[in-house]
């Protein structure tokens, strides 16, 4: 009975760190897109956007000051991932995060 106790339980263990490598890997990877880790504040839009691609969507803020652009890096658990890239009346990267432009507009920072 202990044995099969301590099988089970290992199973277990181990399937609870796989399955935490799989999260990790799948955060790691949005991580590596160009738009996530090569774009960077003070860029111009024309730059951020040879760097991240053609965006989703592209707005004017009604909160935040300037414009928008909003990307979908994948999807998690059947809902979408976003990340934005904001800029100034300037077209100069200004913020970037992982929300949408909608949600950003709302709670924007700096």
């Amino acid at each position: 009975m202990n044995k099969t106790l301590v099988i089970a339980f290992t199973a277990a263990t181990a399937l609870t760190l796989l399955s935490g490598c799989t999260v990790y890997d799948r955060a790691d990877s949005y991580m590596k897109k160009p738009v996530v880790s090569d774009v960077k504040k003070g860029m111009t839009k024309q730059q951020a956007r040879a760097i991240g691609g053609i965006p989703s969507t592209s707005a004017t803020m009604i909160n935040a000051r300037g414009t928008c652009d909003s990307y979908i890096l994948g999807t998690r658990d059947g809902k979408p991932i976003n990340y934005f890239v904001s800029y100034d009346h300037n077209n100069i990267v200004l913020n970037k995060g992982f929300q949408s432009c909608q949600e950003y507009d709302t709670n924007p920072q700096k």
